[in-house]
């Protein structure tokens, strides 16, 4: 048996503002779709089975979105701004950018191994969309890229030639997708000091990434 939506609101009058159960509604059918999603995959998911997830009516669905699809990019979406708002905490402090480069590989790690659901959602399973879900992973890869350079105005040391940040960061993400995929999201933190390792040789080379990684 499944769990019960999270965030239902109370049954009957409630007396809330319209803008909260709106707010709520919308809330408990992207949670629904990443969970239905990542358990039965893209394709094999319908509208209905997001809609018993969520307990939330048809044509409240169809108020809040155009259709699957639609649904399942603007979740994707939130959980990128919120994945982005994690590493930036993590990264943008006044330590040494190794260690802030391993901060955000840590931090990353963790969102996916705390909810293996939304890992497979975010790396596998969005996918099947095709083209518009490989131009969401790219402006969200964009981004990761371009905060991570926040930090590139700082010497890298040594000079060691360096590699596009681009070809870095999508190392990682090819790693992470590789765990995800056979089911290893949980076991991602064990990853932290290799993965970091890949992120920063390119930039300070193999002394200084090896003494990041180890912490």
């Amino acid at each position: 048996m499944s769990e019960p939506p999270r965030g239902r609101l109370p049954r009957g009058r409630h007396g809330l503002p319209r803008e909260v159960v709106t707010s709520s509604q919308r809330t408990r059918l992207e949670a629904a779709v990443v969970e239905v999603t990542a358990a039965k995959g893209y394709e094999a998911t319908t509208v209905g089975d997001v809609l018993e997830r969520a307990g939330v009516g048809r044509e409240t669905f169809y108020e809040l979105f155009t259709d699957k699809r639609d649904c399942t990019l603007v979740a994707h979406d939130r959980l990128v701004d919120e994945l982005e708002a994690r590493i930036r905490i993590a990264y943008l402090g006044p330590a040494p950018w190794p260690e802030r480069a391993r901060e955000a590989v840590a931090t990353a790690l963790a969102f996916f191994a705390e909810r293996p659901p939304v890992a497979r959602f975010m790396l596998v399973e969005l996918f099947a969309i095709g083209a518009p879900a490989r131009e969401r992973f790219q402006q969200g890869f964009n981004r990761f890229v371009a905060l991570l350079e926040e930090g590139l105005d700082e010497d890298p040391g040594d000079g060691v030639p360096v590699r596009p940040t681009s070809l870095a960061v999508g190392a990682v993400a090819a790693r992470t997708y590789e765990e995800v995929l056979v089911g290893r999201a949980s076991e991602l933190p064990q990853l932290v000091p290799e993965l970091t390792y890949e992120l920063l040789v390119p930039f300070v080379g193999e002394a200084a990434a090896e003494e990041a990684a180890a912490g």
